[in-house]
């Protein structure tokens, strides 16, 4: 592919031969003739220059492609060609004032590559003309060879090594050149026989061509499906359709499949800051059974797809239409005529032996104006892709009972009871919704073709005016809880940005979030498009967006495709991998043990819609469930059946939760507090016996102790606090005795596990918000800070000690350790947007200003005895940082989230990082 590459852009460079002819006035030794004759009718693609000197090299985005070596070279070169005709007073000086074609052909088996036509009109150009080959060849022109061919003069030049061959041909006013003589050779027997300018869709598609900086580019839809599968994965997998049947699905053989999408297009391509550009028009006939017929007779349409469809969407089509009625008589007239027909035929029959209802009527009436397919989650080595299909069906009880009539049938026919079909999902909000279990997930692609086969309609429910389909009950659930919080696509920032670049009605709508779908490439790329890309990868990350919409009007179909740039990458950029949640995450995620697999972790976080989420280390969402308020504190791990299986034990102000790894409510939780909790529950294993306590203080300002199965413990004696206890309660063992230790705004409470005062602290304070650490180093003690940022020592005899810091804000966050691994404790503080770390003796380790206020607590992270680090978050620019015990940040620091973050071993390979971002996904990197 490289070579390939190469070879393209040094022909590109002879390419400006074809431009050099233009300025002076000389002897004309053949007239004038059209380009386009020259073009191979078997060239799926070729592009019109309006000259090479217009293309916009300083552009953004070409200067970002230029990161990518062989696009790098192909600019380096244009320039070095422009040097040398200006540098040269026999070669034209005016040369980039004409246009010029790039065709590309294929030879042998499907070998890519291209040739070039240019205009070529006297014989001075023809002499400026040799005088540039000469320079880029670096050979002199007594070194070019000649031949005859059908009558005309080929010249064949080597270069100087000999590695890198050109050849060319002047005839009929025209210059050809290619790299190989075979197409230099096809193109001259073009001249002289049936040629591209009398095939009339050509010819109408051409009229509309404009003279765009980046070139009119005409796609020959017949051939185009054969250059696209070069570049696909050649890889066949076998699946098992619902009908018993074995499918082997292949890519590249897909592709080849739709030739007959219409005739020919030409794209008009332009370029500014943020986008990349093509419009233009299609043909397509009706008389040829052409796709994109089916669409006649049919007006724009609203794209609705975006309100329907939730935020973390990585790609959708829709189909959107006027006359119903008329789209899908059309598109039955399409099927007739294809090679699909007798297949798709007897699916159909099968469907409708069980439904007993006509399958297609059917599903004609559940539908008003559009149909929507999108893939949300996507696939991972592990688990399959998360689909959506949805129907608009404004008559939704008339529908409904349409489509539940076809089910009961199926129930009949089968001999099931029709409500084993049915389940009830309840959302967050108490609405009760009606999932149905659909026999038949291949029908989208069955009714509407190749674009809509990806989708996997396992479960149905009525939403609003929609009948929407999934691939999984689960996602279904997912849908109704993004719809009914208003998580839709609509309402991501980055797609609002998208929007405003498109057109608001169409056709056909096509959208891809590039940055979700880079993870695909290896299912959906050859092996060598694979490297390019993870070779390229910063760069290819910085166009966030790629739509396609076709607009009928008139049966003309006008395309418009858009390919979104931002200079600034995503956050996922370099992320292993992101997991849209639909959401923002308002939690520290969190790495916890996977009972069923201990060598893969899973990450347990909570959204701002008050959803918890549970993920694989793959970054598969395994379920998702509402929680009726805002988690406070921590979740923890209990083995509360003493079994090996883990469950999650957390609480929101009013209850206490536990559930078990599938999401369900274990024993008799949740519990009912007798008044708001204040912080997050506490857990304590005494003995290690897996008999817990947990401990929650309230708004009573009483602190509760709870058993192992959830009751009051009655031996728990402790009264009220002065105020609020809103940092945990902890436990602490030191020299074979237990103390429960807290604190309020006033007072440090140590006791005993019966709630007793059992060391009474002489020091008179008013403790930070910050938690309480133990020391075990040299004498055991606690150590807190005050509202000032004082430390304070306090030991287990009554006695205290303060140590000297520095002045802070009541509102700092505080932590202690040995950061520098010298066996003396460290002193870590976030105040505002400054980071300080002071030593025991009030020495300062270093400090660290950023430019906005820091979010969160200060986190500290082991990797080895003598080596911890320093995390904290700016989420006002969505940025986290790792800093070492010198103040030097981790490599590859700072890294894109927005909450606290945490470290850990996800698979047993490599340290993993989980944050959340910006924009509601959830990032995992690999840490360097």
């Amino acid at each position: 592919m490289k070579r390939n590459l190469i070879i393209i852009l040094v022909v590109i460079l002879t390419a400006v031969a074809a431009s050099i002819w233009f300025s002076k006035e000389e002897s004309v030794f053949v007239k004038e003739g059209s380009l386009y004759k020259a073009v191979p009718t078997s060239s799926p693609v070729f592009v019109e220059f309006n000259s090479l000197q217009s293309i916009p090299k300083a552009n953004p985005i070409l200067q970002e492609l230029s990161a990518i070596s062989d696009f790098k070279s192909f600019l380096e070169q244009i320039e070095k060609i422009e040097s040398l005709i200006k540098g040269n007073k026999n070669i034209q000086n005016h040369f980039a004032k004409k246009p010029v074609i790039l065709s590309l052909d294929f030879i042998g088996k499907n070998i890519l590559k291209p040739v070039i036509i240019g205009d070529l009109q006297s014989s001075e150009e023809l002499k400026g003309f040799e005088i540039l080959m000469e320079k880029l060849m670096g050979v002199p022109a007594s070194s070019f060879q000649y031949r005859k061919y059908d009558g005309h003069r080929i010249v064949d030049i080597a270069d100087a090594e000999g590695e890198k061959v050109i050849h060319y041909c002047a005839v009929g006013g025209l210059v050809i050149i290619s790299p190989e003589a075979i197409l230099v050779e096809k193109c001259i027997r073009q001249l002289s026989t049936q040629n591209i300018t009398t095939i009339s869709s050509f010819s109408k598609v051409n009229k509309t061509a404009g003279r765009q900086n980046g070139g009119s580019w005409y796609i020959n839809h017949n051939k185009f499906p054969e250059l696209c599968a070069n570049f696909l994965n050649p890889q066949t997998n076998q699946v098992t359709n619902e009908f018993g049947e074995i499918l082997k699905t292949n890519l590249r053989r897909e592709v080849l499949g739709i030739r007959n999408y219409a005739s020919w297009s030409e794209l008009d391509m332009s370029f500014d800051a943020n986008q990349l550009l093509l419009n233009g028009i299609t043909v397509a006939n009706d008389s040829l059974n052409h796709f994109l017929s089916v669409f006649e007779g049919q007006v724009p349409v609203n794209c609705q797809a975006d309100r329907l469809l939730p935020k973390n969407t990585s790609f959708f089509i829709e189909f959107a239409f006027s006359d119903s009625e008329l789209f899908f008589n059309r598109l039955e007239s399409y099927f007739e005529h294809s090679n699909d027909y007798y297949k798709r035929e007897e699916r159909i029959k099968k469907i409708e032996d069980y439904c007993r209802s006509g399958i297609r009527n059917t599903l004609k009436s559940l539908v008003k104006s559009q149909v929507v397919a999108a893939m949300t989650t996507l696939p991972t080595q592990n688990d399959s892709e998360t689909t959506l299909f949805i129907v608009n069906n404004p008559s939704r009880n008339e529908n409904r009972e349409l489509f539940e009539g076809l089910l009961q049938n199926y129930a009949s026919r089968k001999k099931i009871e029709f409500n084993n079909l049915i389940s009830e999902f309840e959302t967050n909000k108490g609405k009760s919704y009606r999932i149905y279990s659909f026999p038949y997930p291949s029908l989208p692609g069955i009714w509407l073709g190749k674009a809509f086969r990806f989708v996997q309609a396992n479960y149905a429910v009525f939403y609003d005016d929609n009948l929407v389909f999934a691939s999984s009950k689960e996602a279904l659930q997912k849908y109704l809880t993004d719809m009914e919080t208003g998580t839709t696509l609509k309402s991501d920032q980055n797609y609002a940005r998208y929007k405003q670049s498109i057109e608001s009605k169409a056709n056909l709508n096509t959208f891809v979030n590039v940055n979700r779908c880079l993870s695909l490439n290896e299912t959906l790329f050859s092996s060598q498009i694979v490297k390019g890309i993870e070779a390229n990868e910063n760069t290819f990350r910085k166009f966030d967006f790629l739509s396609w919409q076709v607009v009928c009007e008139n049966n003309i179909y006008f395309n418009s495709v858009n390919l979104g740039f931002n200079k600034e990458p995503q956050a996922d950029a370099r992320a292993f991998w992101q997991s849209n949640l639909g959401a923002p995450i308002s939690s520290k995620p969190q790495i916890v043990v996977n009972h069923l697999d201990k060598a893969e972790k899973e990450i347990i976080v909570q959204d701002d819609n008050n959803t918890l989420h549970l993920l694989a280390a793959s970054g598969k969402i395994i379920w998702s469930i509402p929680v009726k308020g805002k988690i406070l504190g921590e979740i923890h791990q209990i083995d509360y059946y003493r079994n090996g299986k883990l469950q999650y034990l957390f609480n929101t102000k009013e209850k206490l939760y536990l559930i078990d790894r599938n999401g369900d409510k274990v024993a008799n939780f949740p519990l009912i507090f007798k008044a708001p909790a204040t912080n997050g529950v506490s857990v304590f294993d005494y003995d290690n016996n897996r008999k817990y306590r947990y401990f929650v203080a309230c708004e009573n300002r009483k602190v509760y102790a709870y058993s192992h199965e959830g009751n009051i413990i009655s031996g728990w004696k402790f009264g009220q606090t002065s105020s609020a206890v809103t940092s945990c309660i902890q436990h602490f063992r030191v020299n074979g005795r237990d103390y429960i230790v807290f604190k309020d705004n006033s007072k440090v409470y140590i006791l005993n596990r019966q709630g007793e005062t059992r060391v009474a602290s002489t020091a008179k304070f008013e403790p930070s918000i910050n938690p309480l650490f133990l020391i075990t180093t040299g004498t055991p003690k606690i150590v807190t800070s005050d509202k000032t940022g004082k430390v304070f020592y306090l030991f287990f005899d009554g006695k205290y000690a303060e140590k000297k810091t520095a002045r802070l804000s009541e509102n700092h966050r505080f932590t202690v350790e040995d950061i520098d691994g010298n066996g003396v404790v460290d002193f870590v503080f976030i105040d505002g947007n400054e980071l300080k770390v002071i030593d025991e003796k009030g020495e300062e380790l270093f400090s660290e200003r950023f430019d906005d206020s820091l979010s969160g607590s200060v986190n500290l992270y082991t990797f080895s005895s003598k080596r911890k680090e320093i995390g904290v978050t700016d989420s006002e620019n969505n940025r986290i940082y790792l800093f070492d015990s010198r103040g030097e940040l981790h490599s590859g620091f700072p890294l894109s989230g927005n909450t606290e973050f945490s470290i850990g071993d996800l698979s047993g390979q490599q340290l993993n990082l989980v944050v959340g971002s910006a924009d509601g996904g959830l990032l995992n990197y690999i840490l360097e």
